[in-house]
């Protein structure tokens, strides 16, 4: 026989969710990180060349190869400084300034892409949270009035309910970390493709 599980923890809100939530939250309900959210990278932030034109990389193969390459995060950012110095050399003087531009171009189009899926998962994840944390509210409230002989159940659906929602709320950390990581990136890139800019054979 079972030992009964009716003596659910004591556990408040404060236990399921943070009494202060960060700034960035308090301005938008459906972001949950401290950083605060912008919607996109923009070019000022990582890149000190001419403008680029998105005209210049549609159709090419040979730049949208590389830009998807060295966006992706499973490439380490030290790696991509190669790959650049490779496609730099390859190009005719007179147009390499113009394709490396294409290159950040349409690099930070990619990873403007990445982060805009990540930032819409983060939301996504924010709304079950708060429906999760929803449920456990009425449940505990229900265990109060429920009856000695279905309160063992109630009560160890509830503790799951709570493990479940403390687990993921520490992945948040991780998962707030990821844009930032990628504007890291963008501006690791811009630099590496700007300091390429003008160099002679």
């Amino acid at each position: 026989m079972r030992t009964p599980t009716c003596m659910f923890p004591v556990m408040t809100l404060a236990a399921l969710i943070p009494l202060s939530m960060p700034a960035a939250a308090q301005e938008n309900p459906d972001w949950p990180c401290i950083q605060r959210l912008v919607p996109r990278i923009s070019q000022a932030q990582v890149w000190g060349g001419p403008e680029p034109d998105p005209s210049d990389w549609q159709g090419d193969t040979e730049i949208n190869q590389l830009a998807s390459q060295i966006a992706a995060r499973r490439l380490p950012v030290e790696e991509t400084e190669e790959l650049i110095d490779a496609f730099a050399t390859a190009q005719d003087r007179s147009r390499r300034d113009d394709r490396l531009t294409a290159l950040f171009g349409r690099t930070l189009e990619i990873i403007n892409a990445d982060r805009a899926s990540i930032v819409a998962g983060i939301k996504r994840f924010t709304e079950r949270q708060r429906q999760m944390a929803e449920r456990i509210r009425k449940n505990r409230g229900a265990l109060k009035e429920t009856e000695a002989g279905e309160r063992e159940d109630l009560s160890e659906a509830l503790q799951w309910d709570i493990r479940i929602f403390n687990e993921r709320e520490q992945a948040l950390n991780y998962l707030c970390e990821q844009p930032v990581l990628l504007e890291q990136r963008a501006f690791a890139l811009g630099s590496t493709i700007t300091n390429r800019l003008g160099e002679s054979d």
